[in-house]
Parts: C-alpha cells; structure tokens; sequence
C-alpha cells in the first residue's frame, strides 16, 4: 500500500475533543467511544480532514506536540 493509499482509508475520530483513541465494545452495536474523553460522539472522516478541523481548534497540527 502507498502512503497516498494509506492516506485515503477513514479515520474515525470523537467529535468533543478530535482524539483518534476510539475504541468499540465487542459484539454490541454502535458502540464505539472515545478512549480519551468518554465520549460517543464518533465521526468519520478523511486525514486531512481531521488535520484540519484539529489544527482548528487547538492551533497546532497533532505531530508537532506529540512526535
């Protein structure tokens, strides 16, 4: 797989605080919550997309504080 394939595949992402920590609980449906905060609230959506709406709200791109 090349990376702009990679880059293709969805991601799915808590809408209340942007985090990629979503988890799902085996064998229930629409159970998915964010690992970080709690929350239900899960969107899916492209990288770059998520890149965007995070840069957004917290002013930094992820991978400059966290890498």
């Amino acid at each position: 797989m090349t990376k702009e394939e990679y880059n293709m595949e969805p991601v799915s992402y808590c809408r209340k605080c942007l985090s990629l920590r979503i988890r799902d609980v085996e064998h229930l449906d629409n159970s998915e919550y964010c690992d970080k905060c709690g929350s239900t609230d899960i969107e899916t959506t492209s990288i770059e997309n998520w890149e965007a709406l995070y840069k957004a709200k917290y002013g930094h791109n992820y991978l400059d504080n966290n890498y």
